[in-house]
């Protein structure tokens, strides 16, 4: 699948945050259409996952609205997905936030609590600013940078060649997902200033 130009395609939840997207977007002077309907997600070329939503809560959502079937059918054609914060975890098997609901499965990881894995003198919710630390060079995306964070969840038991940035707080956990046109990010780069900003602009000009 070829476009000659990109467009973004920012799914409509309302529980998200999709207007800041949205902002984010016309600040850089990114073209992008709410998607509002499934149908709409054939004239995009890149596709965003917004968080800010329980990972159960957001899997009803795109089911509720009939995302889910066209998801699938735009992955598997090539188009590049972006998932934030919940919008991310999702795309693994499954999260302690919501036991017995099954997530979209692209990716190897589990999502858990902070407060079971990290140091018990850190909070068990990870808020505000820290760095992304790439794990290798030459990736379609520089995910290394300075992000805005809000989450009480994140990913456990993650396949290693799927793992694209991470941060520490308290352990180091993986905070970058991706394989092949799929990427996650767990932090919000439509709230990271410059960092962030730079972030949507490379996720907008891969070439798919």
């Amino acid at each position: 699948m070829r476009f000659e130009n990109s467009l973004i395609g920012v799914l409509k939840i309302n529980s998200s945050n999709y207007r800041s997207i949205c902002r984010a977007f016309a600040f850089i002077n990114k073209s992008y259409l709410v998607i509002e309907q499934k149908d709409q997600l054939e004239k995009v070329s890149h596709i965003i996952i917004p968080g800010v939503s329980k990972f159960g809560s957001l899997i009803e959502d795109l089911n509720s609205l009939n995302f889910l079937d066209s998801l699938y059918k735009a992955k598997e054609s090539g188009k590049a997905i972006l998932g934030l914060c919940a919008g991310m975890q999702i795309m693994g098997k499954s999260s302690e936030e919501s036991k017995g609901v099954e997530g979209l499965g692209w990716l190897d990881f589990e999502v858990t609590k902070i407060n079971g894995t990290t140091e018990a003198n850190l909070r068990s919710f990870h808020t505000g600013w820290n760095d992304v630390v790439a794990k290798t060079e030459h990736q379609k995306i520089n995910v290394g940078g300075c992000y805005y964070f809000n989450h009480s969840y994140f990913i456990e038991n993650c396949n290693p060649s799927q793992i694209l940035g991470t941060t520490e707080y308290g352990n180091r956990f993986v905070t970058v997902v991706g394989e092949e046109n799929i990427i996650g990010a767990q932090f919000h780069p439509e709230k990271s200033q410059n960092d962030g900003l730079k972030f949507l602009k490379e996720f907008s000009e891969l070439k798919i």
